[in-house]
């Protein structure tokens, strides 16, 4: 399952290039909570993929969480791009830490 780590890989990316792209670098606290967001998830990321442990999904649930509610907490919700851009990526990130948690809970039987 280690596979779908690499959509929060490519998220994290995202987030660090979105600024640019979708037209709010200007705006230094969203632009610069994407890019830390960004640099975590590629860490936990990368992580999971090289280890031969998922133990670091849960991180990636609470990074999507604050990438959810951030908008809200650092009060840059009117700022419709950079909201919609964190809640859905956020959403993402919570789904895939989510699927990786489970498939650590239950890993695939081997056969012998």
């Amino acid at each position: 399952m280690k596979r779908i780590s690499w959509i929060n890989l490519i998220l994290g990316i995202w987030l660090i290039i979105s600024p640019l792209l979708v037209g709010y670098s200007a705006s230094h606290l969203p632009a610069g909570n994407n890019v830390i967001l960004g640099i975590l998830l590629i860490a936990s990321s990368w992580w999971i993929l090289v280890s031969e442990t998922m133990e670091v999904g849960w991180f990636q649930i609470l990074c999507g969480i604050w990438l959810i509610i951030a908008p809200f907490v650092l009060g840059y919700h009117a700022l419709t791009s950079a909201m919609s851009n964190d809640v859905i990526v956020g959403i993402i990130a919570v789904i895939v830490g989510v699927i990786e948690s489970q498939a650590m809970a239950h890993p695939p039987m081997k056969t012998v």
